[in-house]
């Protein structure tokens, strides 16, 4: 688990999960540049382990990942963190199965295709992050 301490003025809090290492570090990098911050992990079951030390405002997760994969992680997350956003993304041809499952049972995600722009993620998460900040007050 790679931890990014630099905190935006909002002091969001930001976590990656990916189960490549390079990529989840990437991006919790950039995300730790443009002010926020950011931890990286590599499964879904570091994720949760992490909630209980640190609870993140935002979670950009990979879809298809080994274990608990990022739709699953996504329902927990909101059903046991209804404060924190959840965004998903994916470069991989079966999330769409997997998101049809997840309508099924009432879960709407937003996903991102990979490889997403880092300009269009951090426009992405910044607009998530007011929307966090606007329904708190």
């Amino acid at each position: 688990m790679k931890e990014l301490s630099r905190m935006n003025s909002k002091g969001a809090r930001i976590l990656v999960v990916d189960d490549e290492p390079m990529l989840a570090d990437t991006l919790a990098l950039i995300f730790q540049r443009a002010g926020y911050a950011a931890s990286a992990v590599y499964n879904g079951e570091e994720a949760l382990a992490f909630f209980a030390a640190h609870p993140p405002a935002l979670v950009v997760t990979d879809v298809v990942m080994s274990g608990i994969d990022g739709i699953t992680l996504a329902k927990i997350i909101r059903q046991s963190y209804p404060a924190c956003r959840v965004l998903l993304f994916s470069g991989n041809a079966d999330t769409q199965a997997l998101l049809e499952a997840a309508q099924e049972e009432g879960h709407a995600f937003e996903v991102l295709a990979k490889p997403v722009p880092p300009s269009q993620m951090l426009a992405r998460v910044a607009s998530l992050l007011q929307q966090r900040s606007s329904s708190r007050l």
